[in-house]
């Protein structure tokens, strides 16, 4: 399989992904991250649930009240439920923030899935393969053993990302264009990781 190695000039590619995390941040109000939109596509049952739970307990209802001055009492005696009663206005609940929908983020991933195909198809690329390509094939030494290697790899590409907080998308380009701490740490990290990965990589092969 010939690999296609012709790139868009980096300045649309800079443009395009500068108005993709600008655009995301504005319309849905968070910063872009993909695997962050994944997990919430894939848990939207647990999102949904949660959500359910939440509602049955509004802050400021009159069975929340009753059951927080039951725990007060319960724990701090008279004293600490006359301190509450005194000032409620300090014990208000914070305003929460709106949760995104995971059709939102469904919307988004299919939108970058769309994009591909679409770039593809009118450069007259596209061309549907079910074999690895050689690329793929050259260190795991099959296509069974190549499959595996891939499994592997994305479920710790999953894991990493969870553990960090963010994936490439949401440190490297949301984080880092804010001057995130934990951004810039991160992508330094696993940028720092992949190259000297790949220079360990190369030197097996050889």
């Amino acid at each position: 399989m010939e690999l296609i190695t012709a790139y868009w000039p980096w300045w649309i590619g800079a443009l395009a992904l500068g108005g993709v995390t600008i655009g995301f941040t504005l319309l849905i109000g968070r910063p872009l991250g993909v695997s962050g939109s994944w997990s919430k596509v894939v848990g939207w049952r647990e999102e949904r649930r949660l959500a359910k739970s939440a509602a049955d307990i509004q802050p400021g209802s009159e069975a929340t009240h009753d059951a927080f001055l039951a725990a007060t009492l319960a724990e701090f005696g008279e004293m600490g439920l006359n301190e509450v009663e005194q000032a409620p206005g300090e014990n208000a609940a914070p305003a929460k923030t709106q949760a995104i929908p995971w059709t939102a983020h469904l919307i988004f991933l299919f939108c970058m899935f769309l994009g591909g195909f679409l770039a593809t198809w009118f450069a007259g690329n596209f061309h549907l393969h079910f074999e690895l390509s050689a690329l793929h094939t050259r260190f795991a030494g099959g296509p069974v053993q190549s499959w595996i290697a891939l499994l592997f790899g994305g479920m710790m590409v999953g894991f990493g990302t969870q553990m960090a907080g963010g994936c490439t998308s949401g440190h490297g380009l949301s984080g880092c264009s804010r001057l995130a701490t934990a951004s810039l740490i991160a992508t330094m990290s696993f940028f720092g990781t992949a190259v000297a990965v790949s220079f360990f990589v190369e030197v097996l092969a050889r």
